[in-house]
C-alpha cells in the first residue's frame, strides 16, 4: 500500500537540504485551495513551496495558482502578515512531523504533517491569528486568539542515541523491526532498509543480537541518514508498477527484490511526482464525476433547446392563424369580454380561460389557439404571441450556446483523462533490466551498461564483466565503469566507440565543462578488484593489468532522444548521433552549459512537441520530465532538437 504522508526522516532530509535554503528569502505571495497552501518563495529548487497539512511539504513544478485558488480567510491573513517578509528560520520540531517557519516580524507558521494536522499562523506572543481549520483536540484547541500549543512530540533522533540506549529499547520488543519502529521511532521503510543493510533478519529476536549486530545497525542507520542529506530522491514501485514509497535514500533492499526504483536529482522532485501520482487517482475520479454531470447537463439542455424551439414555432403558427382569420378571432375575443362583463354564456369555441395569466384557449380546426383577452385589441394579442415566440427562440439559442460551452469543457476533461491514462501507461511500461544503468545498444546490436555511481560501478563489474567482455573507462577519476557485452567476441572498434560515449559524457568532465576527453578499453580478464599488497581500492575502483587500448579524444557532447518501444510508449535513449537519430522520434544534441538539468529536460520536451507530428504530441506531453533528466549528464546547453528517423527501438534480452 502506498505511503500517504512524509515520514520523520523525509522531513529531516527536506529541512536540512531544501529547508535551509529558505532562510533569508522573501515571501512573494501565498495561495490556498482546500488543504493545499502554496507559498511563492524563490530558491534554486523552484518558485512554489507546497504545504499540505497531515501529508507533505515540498517544492512543486506541477501545481500552479489558478482561479481555483480562492481568496480564503486564512490565505488573506498569511498575505497580510507574511508577504514581502523574509524567512529567518525553518526547522523540524524535535524528531517529529511538525515544521515551523519564522518570519522577520517574529510571527510563525506551523505546518503539522501529523494525522489531523493543521497549518497555523501565530503572532510574536504565540497566539493564533488564523489556521486552515479550527478544531478541538483532547489536549489543545486551534482557535483564533488562543495560545498555540504543540502536539506531543518525539524529540530524540535515533542515530544520536548511545549504544546502550538503542540496545535497551530493542530488547523490549519481540523482533528487530518492531524494536526499531516502536522503540526508536524509526519510519518503517527506514527500519527495513537498515536491517537489510546490516544482514539481519526482520523477525530476529533482539535478545539474540550480538554487540557487532547492534553496532552494524547503528553504522548503517548513520550512513542512511548521511545519504538522505545529499538531496536526491527515489520512488519505489510495486510489481504492478504502482508507486509505494518515496525516500531520500536509495532503497537497496527493494532494488535487490527486483522492484523498479526511479532516481531523482532532487528530493523535492521525487516528492512532487510521488504525491501527485497518488492525488491523480483521486483527481481522475473527480474528473469522471464532473464528466458525467456535464454529459447529463448537455442532454438536459438539448431537450430544453428543442422544447423552446417547438414552443416558439407553435406560438408563431398561432399568431399567423389569428392574423389570417382576424374577423373570426376578433368575434371570439368580443364574446369572451362580454362573458367576463355580464357572465353570459361563453362561446362554444372557448375551451379554457386562465384567469391568472389572462388568456383563453380557442378550439380552431381541432387545434387550441391562445388569445390574450386583457389586451386592448386582437392586434396586441398577436404581437404578444410573436414576442413570446421570439423569447423562446432566444432561450433555445442560449441553451445551444450552453451546450457548446459544456462540450468545450467536456473536451478539456476528456483530454486530461486521456493524458493521465497515457502518463499511467508510460509509468507502467515494461522496463528492461539494464535501464537502471547508463546504457546504449551499439550499431552492431551489442549492449553496453555503465554505473551511475560507485555502488553501481562495483556491482556491474562483479556481476556482469566476463573475461572476453570489454571494460571501458574515461581517462579521469569519477566516470562510469562501462561493460560492453562481447557476445560471440564480435565487438569491433565501432562498437567500442559507441559504448565509450557513456563513460565520457557521464563523467565529472562534463560537470567540469571540459571540451573533450580520452578513454581506454581493456578485456574483462585485465580488470581486478584485488589491489597490490599493502594498497587499498575504494568502492567503484579497480586495478587494470596489462596494456590499455587508448581511444581517440571524444568531444564533450551527448545526444538524447525520445524513442518508442514495441508498445508505442516513449523510452529516453542517449548515445552518439547516429544511434540516437536512427531510433528516435525526436532527439537533442547537448553540450556542457549553464542550464539546470530539469530546465533542459523541460525545454527538450517543449521543442519536441512543436516539431513532432500531431499523432505523437500527447505522448511527448505525457513524458515525465525526470525521465529525460536522468539521461542528461549535468548542467547543459541545447545545440539543437531535430526529428529522428523513428526506426524500431533496439532492445537486448539477457
Amino acid at each position: 500500500m502506498a505511503r500517504k504522508s512524509m515520514s520523520t526522516v523525509d522531513i529531516y532530509s527536506w529541512i536540512n537540504t531544501t529547508g535551509k535554503k529558505l532562510v533569508g528569502q522573501r515571501v512573494d505571495n501565498i495561495y490556498q485551495e482546500d488543504e493545499l497552501i502554496l507559498i511563492k518563495i524563490k530558491i534554486d529548487v523552484g518558485d512554489m513551496l507546497l504545504v499540505e497539512p497531515s501529508n507533505r511539504i515540498h517544492y512543486t513544478q506541477r501545481i500552479k495558482p489558478s482561479k481555483e485558488f480562492n481568496e480564503k480567510q486564512f490565505v488573506l491573513l498569511l498575505r497580510k502578515y507574511t508577504r514581502d517578509l523574509r524567512v529567518t528560520d525553518v526547522k523540524q520540531l524535535g524528531f517529529d512531523r511538525v515544521i515551523s517557519f519564522t518570519f522577520s516580524n517574529n510571527f510563525k507558521l506551523y505546518a503539522e504533517l501529523l494525522p489531523r494536522g493543521v497549518s497555523v499562523l501565530v503572532d510574536d506572543n504565540n497566539f493564533i491569528i488564523g489556521g486552515n481549520k479550527y478544531i478541538r483536540f483532547k489536549d489543545r484547541e486551534i482557535k483564533i486568539k488562543k495560545e498555540y500549543r504543540l502536539p506531543s512530540l518525539i524529540n530524540d533522533k535515533p542515530w544520536e542515541l548511545s549504544y546502550g540506549a538503542i540496545d535497551n529499547q530493542l530488547r523490549k520488543f519481540k523482533d528487530v523491526i518492531r524494536g526499531l519502529v516502536l522503540g526508536l521511532n524509526l519510519p518503517g521503510e527506514v527500519a527495513e532498509e537498515v536491517v537489510y543493510l546490516s544482514g539481519i533478519k526482520k523477525d530476529e529476536d533482539p535478545n539474540k543480537l550480538e554487540t557487532k549486530d547492534i553496532e552494524s545497525l547503528l553504522i548503517n542507520l548513520n550512513n542512511l541518514i548521511k545519504e538522505s542529506l545529499l538531496g536526491k530522491g527515489y520512488i519505489a514501485y510495486s510489481l504492478d508498477n504502482e508507486p509505494i514509497q518515496v525516500t531520500p535514500f536509495k532503497p537497496k533492499s527493494l532494488i535487490e527484490n527486483n522492484l523498479n526504483v526511479s532516481e531523482y536529482n532532487l528530493f523535492d522532485n521525487a516528492l512532487d511526482e510521488y504525491f501527485n501520482t497518488i492525488v491523480k487517482v483521486k483527481a481522475d475520479v473527480k474528473l469522471e464525476e464532473e464528466k458525467e454531470k456535464i454529459l447529463h447537463s448537455i442532454e438536459e439542455n438539448k431537450v430544453l433547446a428543442n422544447q423552446f424551439l417547438e414552443e416558439s414555432k407553435k406560438l408563431e403558427e398561432e399568431a399567423n392563424i389569428i392574423a389570417s382569420n382576424y374577423s373570426y378571432f376578433n368575434q371570439i375575443l368580443h364574446c369572451i369580454k362580454e362573458y367576463l362583463n355580464k357572465k353570459d354564456k361563453i362561446c362554444d369555441a372557448v375551451k379554457k380561460i386562465d384567469f391568472k395569466e389572462r388568456y383563453a384557449l380557442i378550439n380552431y380546426e381541432n387545434d387550441l389557439i391562445k388569445i390574450y383577452y386583457d389586451e386592448e385589441g386582437l392586434d396586441k394579442s398577436i404581437v404578444r404571441l410573436y414576442k413570446e415566440a421570439g423569447e423562446l427562440k432566444s432561450k433555445s439559442k442560449r441553451a445551444l450556446k450552453s451546450i457548446e460551452d459544456m462540450q468545450l469543457k467536456l473536451s478539456e476533461i476528456q483530454s486530461k483523462l486521456i493524458l493521465n491514462e497515457i502518463k499511467q501507461k508510460i509509468r507502467n511500461r515494461k522496463r528492461e533490466w539494464y535501464e537502471k544503468y547508463h546504457w546504449v545498444i551499439t550499431k552492431n546490436n551489442l549492449l553496453a551498461i555503465g554505473g551511475k555511481d560507485a555502488d553501481q560501478n562495483e556491482s556491474i563489474v562483479k556481476k556482469y564483466l566476463r573475461d572476453k567482455d570489454i571494460f571501458i573507462h574515461a581517462d579521469i577519476h569519477g566516470s562510469p565503469a562501462v561493460v560492453l557485452f562481447n557476445e560471440e567476441e564480435k565487438a569491433n572498434e565501432e562498437d567500442i566507440y559507441d559504448a565509450a560515449i557513456i563513460t565520457v559524457a557521464y563523467s565529472k568532465a562534463w560537470k567540469g565543462g571540459m571540451g573533450g576527453l580520452r578513454a581506454y578499453w581493456v578485456y574483462g580478464n585485465q580488470v581486478s578488484k584485488s589491489p597490490p599488497s599493502g594498497e587499498y581500492l575504494a568502492k567503484g575502483s579497480f586495478m587494470i593489468y596489462g596494456k590499455k587500448n587508448i581511444l581517440k579524444q571524444f568531444d564533450m557532447q551527448i545526444f538524447v532522444g525520445i524513442a518508442l518501444n514495441s508498445e508505442g510508449l516513449p523510452v529516453i535513449i542517449s548515445g552518439n548521433e547516429n544511434i540516437v537519430k536512427e531510433q528516435s522520434l525526436v532527439y537533442a544534441k547537448l553540450i556542457p552549459g549553464n542550464f539546470q538539468v530539469l530546465d533542459i529536460a523541460k525545454k527538450i520536451k517543449e521543442m519536441a512537441e512543436k516539431i513532432v507530428i500531431y499523432e505523437y504530441k500527447s505522448l511527448i506531453v505525457a513524458i515525465d520530465d525526470n525521465e529525460i533528466s536522468q539521461r542528461i549528464p549535468g548542467k547543459s546547453q541545447i545545440v539543437f532538437v531535430k526529428n529522428g528517423e523513428n526506426k524500431k527501438l533496439k532492445t537486448i534480452q539477457k
